[in-house]
C-alpha cells in the first residue's frame, strides 16, 4: 500500500471509519470498489470489502432479505447462483443502475434498438437457467449475445448491456468477460467501475457470510420428499418447459457443441478440481441438516408482511411455513451519532421526483413486448 497514491489511502480509510457504522457497508464498500477499478491489484481494498460484509447486523438484514426468495434449506445449485445474483444487487451501488431509468440513457436500459429482440432473447434463455436450473440454456444464450454484438452497429452498448444483464443474473464469470472485451474496445470508466465489482463477487461467490454452503440439491429433495411426494421434479419442469418451447418454436436449428479435440485439450490443460477444505463460517450453518422438516414458527418478517396484508395473511402463512426464523445479533447496531433521523417521506418523495423524469415514450413496446423470430436469429433452440 505504501505505493500507492494519498487519495487511495484516503478513500480506504473512509471505507474502514464509516464501515462500522449499521446500513453504511454497502455505500463503504462501494469506496473499494471505486478503488479497485483505479487499482485492480490492491489487496487491502479487497479484503476491506469482505470485512465489510462480515458485520454481524448486515448478515442478519441480508440474510432476511434473500429468505424471502429463497429458504436457506433449499440447497440446489440454481437457487445458490440467484442467492448470490439478489446479494449482489442488494449490495451494489453502481452508479449506472439507477441511471438507465434516467431520461437520455434508454439504451442502458434496453440496449441498441437494432439488435434489441436478439438480446432479449438471449436474456430469456440465461432466466430459464435462472429460474428452473436449465443449465444448458446458457449454453444457448451466449451465441445468440454474440450475434447481437457483430450485428449492431452500436457495440458498445450491446456489450454493457450483456454485461449487466449477466452480472444482474448472478452469471459474474461470463458476466466479467462481457466488461473486459468491452474496456479492450472502449476506454469507460463506468465499465471499469462495474468490472471491479463484478470480479470481486466472482473471486469471493463462495466465501459471502450471508449465504448458505453450496450443495447439489440433496437437502432439496429430501425436505420436498416430506413436504409434497408428488411435486414434479426439477428435471420434470425443464422438460415440461423445453416441449412448450418446442411446441411454440418449432425444433432446434442448432446446438452448441465443443470439438472433442478442444475438449481434450482443455482436460489436460485446466487442472483438476480439489475439494478445499472446510472453512469456520461466522454462521453456523449446520442447523440446517438438524431441521425436523416440521412447519414451526414463522420468521418475523413474514408476521410482518402478513400485519401489512391481512388479506393475504393466510396465503403469507401457508406458503413461508417452512421458513425458519433468524436469530438477531445480540448487541443493537452501532449507528452514526451524526445521522438525522430516519423519515420515510423522504424516500418517497425521491421516488415521485425519480419518475417524473422518466419520459413515457421511451419504454419501447419493444422492451417489454414478445420476441418475435428474425431470419438471422432462427427459432429458440430445445
Amino acid at each position: 500500500m505504501s505505493g500507492y497514491p494519498k487519495y487511495i489511502h484516503d478513500m480506504l480509510k473512509q471505507a474502514r471509519a464509516e464501515g462500522q457504522y449499521y446500513c453504511y457497508q454497502p455505500d463503504c464498500a462501494a469506496l473499494c470498489f471505486d478503488v479497485l477499478a483505479l487499482v485492480p491489484d490492491c489487496r487491502e481494498a479487497s479484503d476491506l470489502v469482505y470485512e465489510l460484509f462480515c458485520d454481524e447486523w448486515l448478515i442478519y438484514d441480508n440474510r432476511n432479505a434473500v429468505q424471502q426468495n429463497i429458504d436457506e434449506w433449499d440447497d440446489r445449485p440454481h437457487q445458490q447462483r440467484r442467492r448470490l445474483a439478489l446479494s449482489f444487487r442488494f449490495m451494489s451501488r453502481w452508479e449506472g443502475w439507477d441511471r438507465e431509468y434516467t431520461k437520455g440513457y434508454t439504451r442502458e436500459r434496453t440496449g441498441p434498438p437494432d439488435v434489441r429482440k436478439l438480446l432479449n432473447r438471449g436474456k430469456g434463455l440465461l432466466l430459464e437457467a435462472y429460474c428452473l436450473g436449465d443449465e444448458e440454456c446458457t449454453d444457448y444464450a451466449w451465441p445468440v449475445f454474440r450475434q447481437a454484438i457483430q450485428k449492431t452497429n452500436d457495440p458498445y452498448h450491446a456489450l454493457l448491456w450483456v454485461g449487466k444483464t449477466y452480472a444482474d443474473l448472478g452469471f459474474s464469470a461470463d458476466a466479467c468477460e462481457g466488461l473486459l472485451e468491452l474496456c479492450s474496445r472502449f476506454d469507460n470508466a463506468d465499465a471499469r467501475r462495474l468490472l471491479a465489482e463484478v470480479r470481486w463477487w466472482r473471486d469471493n461467490a463462495q466465501r459471502i457470510p450471508w449465504i448458505p454452503p453450496a450443495g447439489d440439491g440433496s437437502r432439496y429433495k429430501r425436505r420436498m420428499h416430506f413436504i409434497d411426494p408428488n411435486a414434479p421434479t426439477d428435471a420434470e419442469v425443464i422438460r415440461f418447459m423445453r416441449e412448450k418451447t418446442r411446441a411454440k418454436r418449432g425444433a432446434p436449428k442448432w446446438k452448441p457443441v465443443i470439438a472433442p479435440e478442444l475438449a481434450g485439450l482443455f482436460g489436460e490443460a485446466v487442472p483438476r478440481e480439489q475439494t478445499a477444505p472446510p472453512t469456520k463460517t461466522l454462521v453456523d450453518w449446520s442447523f440446517l441438516d438438524r431441521d425436523d422438516g416440521q412447519p414451526g414458527e414463522l420468521p418475523q418478517w413474514a408476521k410482518k408482511q402478513m400485519g401489512l396484508m391481512p388479506e393475504h395473511a393466510d396465503y403469507i402463512a401457508q406458503m413461508h411455513r417452512w421458513s425458519r426464523p433468524i436469530k438477531p445479533p445480540s448487541t443493537p447496531p452501532r449507528r452514526n451519532p451524526n445521522d438525522k433521523p430516519f423519515d420515510p417521506s423522504e424516500i418517497f418523495a425521491a421516488m415521485d421526483a425519480a419518475s417524473a423524469e422518466l419520459d413515457a415514450d421511451e419504454f419501447d413496446a419493444d422492451e417489454w413486448g414478445e420476441v418475435e423470430d428474425d431470419e438471422e436469429g432462427g427459432e429458440i433452440p430445445f
